[in-house]
């Protein structure tokens, strides 16, 4: 029984450790999502409502028209009918630069900036860092946009679009993980308890076997019980995080994230745990079957 808790416990123990704790590690499982189509579809899509948000292109136009037509009125009364075209080619010349600024390497460089500050500010609050600038809006955790936009601004003065200089940073996000602000010191507890489990909980896997077989009076059941129990706990637990993930992402496709991003960024977050977990359940269960074998082997009386 304690053996099934411990190998998932172990498990996450050590995804704690790495993917909470350890920033580089935290990027490079999550710098693939970077050429992901449908990840690339949601931030632009994002990036550029933000973008033409932020340069107020009816305010724009109109301040352009004053300045063409000046004190020649029929020039000014002529321009307003161009309003909205101007503003319809404007928005498509941004939708354009966007679209083709997550499909470069800009892209990934702004992508790993923006993963860096997130996660960065994210275990300051985890581990309790009171100097820590991140905050829950709403209880959701927000990947910042701000990196993109400084990149999208420069592109676009770069194409031939000086006015781009007037956009200012922002502090627009994409909303990731819905996080209840009322659990957060519970979290902050789990985590600490976690990577100090980190530590020592592979050694309890494997005493906690050792000390069942050394108890045992029937040690080809105390070999096929311990199989099957880390098997078990690893299937439960992998169970139950990948449903933890998946609910806490749920704020990202209401907020019109598609289902396509939403699993790529629930496989990220999944990724360096599932080869640990899985070498694990697959142990457990070869060592079950092995004690079964030999049991089946055992001669009759």
């Amino acid at each position: 029984m304690l053996t099934g808790i411990v190998a998932p416990v172990s498990v996450v123990a050590a995804w704690a450790r790495t993917q909470v704790s350890d920033t580089e590690a935290f990027v490079a499982a999550y710098a693939p999502l970077s050429r992901d189509a449908a990840v690339q579809q949601a931030v632009a899509a994002k990036l550029s409502a933000t973008v033409q948000e932020r340069l107020d292109l009816p305010a724009l136009t109109r301040q352009l028209i004053d300045e063409v037509s000046g004190n020649r009125p029929v020039i000014g009364r002529l321009l307003p009918s161009l309003t909205g075209p101007l503003n319809s080619f404007v928005a498509d010349f941004i939708d354009r630069q966007v679209d083709s600024f997550v499909s470069s390497e800009a892209f990934s460089h702004a992508w790993d900036v923006a993963l860096r500050s997130t996660h960065t500010q994210f275990v300051a609050l985890i581990s309790g860092d009171e100097d820590g600038s991140l905050t829950l809006d709403e209880g959701k955790l927000q990947l910042q946009l701000e990196p993109f936009v400084a990149a999208v601004r420069q592109r676009l003065i770069d194409n031939g679009f000086p006015l781009a200089e007037r956009i200012p940073p922002v502090t627009a996000a994409i909303d990731l993980i819905q996080l209840n602000p009322q659990r957060v010191a519970q979290a902050q507890a789990g985590y600490r308890l976690l990577t100090v489990g980190a530590e020592w909980l592979p050694w309890l896997l494997l005493l906690l076997p050792a000390l069942a077989l050394l108890l045992a009076r029937d040690l080809r059941r105390t070999v096929i019980a311990c199989g099957l129990a880390v098997t078990a706990g690893i299937a439960v637990g992998w169970l139950a995080f990948r449903a933890g993930i998946a609910e806490g992402m749920d704020v990202a496709a209401a907020n019109g994230i598609s289902s396509e991003a939403v699993t790529a960024i629930t496989d990220g977050a999944l990724g360096p745990m599932r080869g640990p977990a899985l070498a694990l359940g697959v142990f457990g269960a070869v060592v079950a079957f092995l004690g079964w074998l030999t049991a089946r082997g055992e001669p009759q009386p």
